[in-house]
């Protein structure tokens, strides 16, 4: 992203590669869509179980907050959740996507624990792909209900414009205002165990603490857009406004390499671009889009 693009959020984004062109559609206007179709019951005991395996070997983290098993020590364990969400859903979701584009390339989990510091607050996925080219999408399911009480997702519609391509998993990408707007505006979304949520990496989501006596989980499908690299964007030691560089990285970094500190080949690097908190004035050029 530059950031005078991060302005210009207008500008016209690529888009999904579904069969049905109605979720297509609804992608490009919301950024978000709920498939018609969900994963069976057997699939998701299979995905519960794989998750309870592993957690049950690293230990349950006693600090209430959200968790992704992406950021699990063992990455010995963190790779076998993501060889075995794709060994699961590889078959379910590749069909979906028209021939030669979108494959699944693994997947991961998150748990929200009955906690009141299990809030999400909003923000934007780090960006993995050049989402010039690409939209960067991942399947979300809920491997139990998900309502108001365990804290389900909340989505802006049609904020996946603003324009930010570039965002470090270090930095935030919003400022406080569109963050306050986001908390305000957001639709919350009630899903019944296997529903499948497709999310647009760019579109704004959050959740509320988990006010339930029981954690939610959910499984996360990562997904390759066709002929794409993945990326991996290093801000400015942190800064909340920089010059990130941009490397491209195998799957591997993600399915077992540190994330927090990544070891990234210098031969990798294929530039550098600016970034910066998206504004209102850029928020309010995204929904007057669609």
């Amino acid at each position: 992203m530059s950031q005078q693009g991060a302005s210009e959020a207008c500008e016209s984004l690529p888009g999904t590669h579904f069969l049905a062109e109605s979720v297509n559609q609804e992608m490009a206007e919301r950024g978000f869509a709920v498939l018609a179709n969900s994963v069976s019951a057997e699939t998701v005991t299979a995905l519960t179980e794989m998750y309870r395996q592993v957690i049950d070997q690293v230990g349950r983290d006693s600090s209430g907050v959200f968790l992704p098993s992406m950021m699990i020590s063992r990455l010995d364990l963190r790779a076998q959740l993501w060889d075995g969400v794709q060994a699961i859903l590889g078959p379910i979701f590749d069909p979906l996507f028209s021939p030669d584009t979108t494959t699944v390339v693994g997947g991961s989990f998150v748990s929200k624990p009955g906690s009141q510091n299990s809030a999400r607050n909003p923000h934007q996925d780090p960006s993995v792909f050049d989402e010039t080219r690409e939209v960067s999408i991942s399947l979300w399911i809920p491997l139990t209900d998900s309502d108001s009480e365990n804290g389900t997702l909340n989505l802006l519609p049609g904020s996946h414009r603003m324009g930010n391509h570039v965002r470090p998993p270090d930095v935030d990408s919003l400022d406080q205002e569109v963050t306050t707007y986001a908390l305000n505006e957001s639709v919350a979304l009630d899903l019944h165990a296997g529903q499948v949520l497709v999310i647009d990496g760019s579109v704004i989501h959050h959740s509320p603490a988990n006010t339930s006596n029981a954690e939610r989980v959910a499984a996360i499908c990562a997904l390759r857009p066709p002929k794409s690299q993945m990326r991996y964007a290093k801000s400015q030691n942190g800064a909340a406004e920089g010059t990130a560089q941009i490397f491209n990285v195998g799957a591997e970094l993600y399915r077992s390499g540190n994330l927090v500190t990544p070891t990234l080949d210098p031969v990798a690097l294929v530039g550098s671009s600016p970034y910066r908190p998206a504004t209102m004035a850029d928020l309010e050029r995204s929904l007057a889009t669609g």
